[in-house]
């Protein structure tokens, strides 16, 4: 009330309405209209819903809800486009329940509008600070520089038509990881449009599931592996595309069956750009490294990561209400699949190793909201292992135990038993492996320039010199084979099915051309991906829970195991690898069962290298009791072996009255399905009926008299 003369009428006359009425009434008119109008213009907190900046259009009118949690702040206002950016202009209300004020400012601006830019001006200390608004779901940029502003967002109005997408289960789930700053973007506005434009590929490469470093707006203004996060709530906008690029994204994913995982990072934010640091003026009593109302500010062990950040105070049920609310936005209004949690361990325990029950409390909240709001949705941890309901975990010491016997300079020296224990138990956590972990050779850090020169791709381990050697080829793929058929969830990085050397780098695009330059590898991951996910139904056993080594030869420096689901014991897989230089010829090896054991993948297949041998068996026959069958092998070679025939070739012949389509009668079982469309699936296909067969001791075949304009055929098993 600047515009009232101090006196002690009106001062006095505070004590009742009637003595406010009595005091007024002794004022000049003047001041008693202006008085009115500032009492006019007095803020009243918001009654909606939504915090940081949420459109509202209903009965009673549109506008926008702005709440902030700052309760060392003597007054928080709201400049923007819609004010001129007036830091008085449009002041926000202490909220109270039942008189009770607990820190949050809110008010309904009816000015203000979707599309506007606006930021928080806080009075503390004295003097008024600019902030970014924490739960800001767009940003033009981090920081504080000139035109570094929020801007208002209405998740609502993105057209999410269609989208009906179901994420895979874990025992299908094959995971594609993908750093988003990686995919060049020189004339396309977005980098979320250029990995869009690359889906396509992802989807005929056979993945199901795409991980995406951290995407949210980070500290780095530079390029970054994201796990700087500072804007908590924003797909980074600058780079990326911001909200809606990411809806795109996550829309056309699904549209192609590819579920999208979120790396979250709630374990430390910033530190560069962070408004979130000391936002509303308080550093922290007794404070260690500062930071204020989001951070721990007890101890050095609780507030300072071993990395040398600030750990979120998750004890404050503002801060865990924030983190929670974040899970649920991305689940909620971008639709996203699940998520792979940064570092749980570093969230949920001091340095010293002592447990944080609050934080332990909360991750097992939201795991249960997610599973219980978000039915079939994934959360998979990274460094803790079934605890908290977490449907997966980071094996994240398999690749650096696998990977020395892969590189080994010396055949003799490769320890096979190394191998055959990564491949059926968890070497982080022990115990026998499963879908609770993922499993994987190369990834973000074991591959990336941030972990220091040693960490390089699994070729450049292998080969330094020519790390598209034929050795670095053969072993490269060999440890894939043998890696992402083990009992996991399994995992590629960017750029491993195309042989990448160089060093993960954020700044670094990647190379699109490799997938040219090396096209039979990526044919290889192409084909391995098929078989484990057993999408051409000649490989079940690769889809199952248990896995039994058959043999672990420390001598020939051979694998063989085998792959089965307990509820369909006899559908196996098995698994033989060679991890010499030499042929292994007529290898003695015992069977699951006896019969025919056909290979569905040879690694040593000149389809994947045109320097390679194409030796290997095709057909292994395994009798007696117990079974075995002779098995060869080429050099640093693989196999996967099932029961179930290949499927035929299908032919297709013009003749005088119409068509003839005929397959060979061996193997035998196939049946011959047709559909005057491809869109839809499985559904769209019918069953020829077998009474049209015909036989001639070789062949199978129909004769179709004139066929419509579009038919296709395809050869299934019942």
């Amino acid at each position: 009330m600047k515009m009232f003369p101090s006196s002690s009428s009106l001062v006095n006359g505070r004590d009742s309405a009637g003595s406010i009425f009595r005091a007024l009434r002794t004022a000049p008119l003047t001041l008693v209209f202006a008085a009115m109008v500032m009492a006019a213009a007095a803020p009243a907190q918001s009654t909606r819903p939504g915090w940081g900046s949420t459109p509202y259009h209903d009965a009673s009118g549109t506008g926008v809800t702005f709440r902030v949690w700052a309760p060392n702040a003597t007054s928080v206002y709201v400049p923007g486009t819609f004010n001129s950016w007036s830091t008085s202009a449009t002041p926000l209300a202490k909220e109270l329940t039942n008189g009770v004020w607990n820190g949050v400012w809110s008010a309904d601006v009816t000015s203000a509008s979707p599309g506007q830019q606006y930021k928080y001006y806080l009075s503390y200390n004295g003097s008024g600070n600019w902030k970014h608004d924490p739960r800001s779901r767009w940003v033009t940029a981090a920081g504080s520089a000139s035109g570094a502003n929020d801007i208002i967002y209405d998740p609502t109005t993105f057209n999410w038509n269609g989208d009906h997408f179901t994420a895979p289960a874990l025992n299908d789930l094959f995971i594609y990881e993908l750093h988003m700053g990686t995919f060049p973007s020189s004339s396309i506005p977005s980098r979320f449009v250029a990995a869009t434009n690359k889906l396509d590929y992802l989807k005929n490469l056979g993945v199901n599931a795409v991980e995406l470093m951290p995407i949210m707006e980070f500290g780095n203004s530079g390029s970054s592996w994201g796990y700087d996060p500072v804007q908590l709530f924003a797909a980074d906008n600058t780079q990326y595309g911001g909200p809606d690029a990411l809806k795109t994204f996550v829309q056309a994913c699904h549209a192609r069956g590819i579920a999208v995982l979120l790396d979250m990072v709630h374990n430390h934010y910033g530190p560069g750009l962070l408004d979130m640091w000391n936002f509303d003026g308080w550093a922290g009593a007794n404070s260690v490294g500062g930071g204020g109302i989001y951070f721990f500010q007890t101890n050095a062990n609780l507030q300072i990561t071993g990395w040398g950040d600030t750990r979120p105070n998750v004890s404050s049920n503002q801060v865990a209400g924030f983190i929670q609310d974040n899970f649920a936005l991305w689940l909620g209004e971008c639709h996203v699949d699940g998520f792979r949690w940064d570092s749980v361990y570093t969230l949920t325990h001091g340095n010293d190793g002592s447990y944080i029950p609050a934080a332990g409390n909360l991750v097992n909240a939201i795991n249960a909201m997610i599973h219980a709001n978000y039915p079939g949705k994934i959360s998979i941890a990274e460094d803790v292992y079934n605890y908290w309901g977490f449907d997966s975990s980071w094996d994240t010491g398999y690749p650096y135990t696998v990977t020395p016997v892969l590189t080994n300079m010396l055949d003799a020296n490769r320890n096979i038993s190394t191998i055959a224990n990564a491949v059926q138990n968890n070497v982080s956590y022990g115990g026998t492996a499963s879908l609770l972990r993922v499993v994987y050779l190369e990834s973000h850090d074991v591959v990336g320039d941030l972990n220091g020169a040693t960490h390089v791709r699994l070729v450049t381990a292998i080969d330094p010199v020519t790390p598209n050697s034929y050795r670095a080829r053969k072993l490269s793929t060999l440890g894939a084979a043998v890696t992402l058929t083990a009992p996991g969830v399994p995992m590629i990085f960017q750029g491993q099915e195309m042989l990448e050397n160089q060093q993960f780098d954020s700044g670094r695009n990647v190379d699109w051309s490799k997938t040219n330059t090396y096209s039979y590898i990526v044919r290889f991951y192409h084909d391995l991906i098929s078989a484990r996910r057993n999408l051409q139904g000649l490989t079940p056993g690769l889809e199952g829970d248990r896995c039994t080594m058959l043999a672990v030869d420390n001598v020939k420096k051979l694998i063989a195991f085998n792959r089965w689901s307990s509820a369909n014991p006899t559908q196996s897989a098995v698994v033989v690898g060679n991890f010499t230089s030499n042929t292994i010829n007529n290898y003695s090896l015992t069977f699951p069962s006896a019969g025919n054991w056909y290979v569905q993948l040879n690694s040593d297949s000149t389809t994947y290298g045109p320097d390679y041998g194409n030796i290997g068996s095709s057909v292994v026959t395994a009798s007696g009791s117990p079974a075995t069958g002779n098995i060869t092998l080429g050099p640093y070679s693989a196999l996967i072996l099932s029961q179930v025939p290949s499927i035929p070739p299908l032919s297709i012949t013009q003749t005088n009255n119409g068509l003839t389509v005929s397959w060979p009668i061996s193997p035998p079982g196939w049946l011959l399905q047709s559909s005057s469309s491809l869109t839809g699936g499985l559904l769209a296909w019918s069953q020829v009926p077998v009474s049209q067969y015909q036989t001639n001791g070789t062949t199978v075949s129909i004769n179709v008299s004139s066929p419509a304009d579009t038919v296709f055929y395809r050869l299934q098993k019942p």
